[in-house]
């Protein structure tokens, strides 16, 4: 949507636009998240990165533009609008406000700024290791012997966003999706953005609802491009899929022009469950405006 070489979509051209956009993130649409974002090079605004209320306001709102100011010289009206958001949910990092744009993807060391651990570390080489042989045998013997650490989880993920992992590492993955599950407490089983092949989706699913320490109502696919209506029909055959009353699709081009309101019935899911995916009819969405994976942009 936006291109940070300084080329606006075309209905911006020759229009004030004030120099930016507010980017509301429904990716989970009950906690939705918000920030602003500016042009590139202008007022001073670091090009590519989210900015807070504040820092937005004391940049753009000053006279002359830019100048470093105190929240105390803003209008009472601005210190009070900016008080009254502060405390909802922000987009904080660069991933998440990057998933918006048709024409930036980051490259694994922009995604992976922090070092990995040492766990992460030898977790890698060893998933490596397994990768080369092709061997399920060996890919078995490495689950068994895992440990359940934060570093592992991290390796898995920084693993997959490199590369979809061959069919002899299923042991592995299945493996440390339960551990994530059971590390996380958490009724959500999130496995967006892992670049997953269907089989692959299907199976740590089933491992995980048939797991009576874990009762999971919300299940989040997103950025499994090969994900299809075959998968989902596969997950919801299970008697405790009844139990998932959420489920994300965003980024899923399989199953993305399906309307939400067919999409439970289609596949199996209860009438009151809600399905949220890239769904946008072409009468109501002009293609420049489209948003991504659950992002939304407002001119400011």
């Amino acid at each position: 949507m936006i291109d940070y070489n300084n080329k606006f979509p075309e209905v911006c051209i020759n229009e004030d636009n004030n120099s930016g956009f507010t980017v509301i993130d429904v990716t989970n649409p009950f906690s939705p998240s918000y920030c602003f974002s500016g042009k590139h090079g202008e007022y001073g605004f670091r090009p590519g990165y989210p900015i807070d209320p504040k820092s937005y306001a004391l940049r753009y709102y000053t006279e002359p533009p830019g100048d470093e100011r105190s929240f105390e010289y803003l209008k009472e009206e601005m210190q009070d609008a900016i008080l009254d958001i502060q405390d909802e949910p922000f987009i904080s990092d660069r991933q998440t406000l990057d998933e918006a744009w048709h024409n930036w993807s980051p490259t694994l060391d922009e995604i992976d700024e922090e070092v990995p651990s040492t766990d992460a570390k030898d977790f890698m080489k060893a998933l490596r290791a397994v990768i080369e042989t092709r061997s399920t045998e060996n890919a078995q013997n490495m689950a068994d012997a895992l440990s359940p650490t934060s570093g592992v989880i991290d390796g898995l993920r920084r693993i997959l966003r490199q590369q979809m992992l061959p069919k002899c590492c299923d042991p592995v993955l299945v493996k440390v999706f339960l551990m994530a599950q059971d590390l996380s407490k958490s009724g959500e089983l999130d496995l967006s953005w892992m670049q997953l092949w269907p089989a692959q989706v299907s199976k740590i699913v089933h491992a995980v609802l048939q797991e009576d320490s874990f009762k999971i109502t919300s299940l989040d696919i997103s950025g499994n491009p090969d994900v299809t209506l075959v998968t989902l029909s596969n997950i919801f055959r299970l008697e405790k899929a009844r139990e998932i009353t959420r489920l994300y699709l965003f980024g899923c081009p399989k199953v993305e022009d399906i309307r939400r309101a067919d999409m439970s019935g289609k596949i199996g899911m209860d009438k009151g469950a809600k399905v949220f995916n890239s769904y946008c009819p072409a009468e109501l969405c002009d293609p420049w405006a489209r948003p991504r994976f659950g992002l939304g942009l407002l001119s400011l």
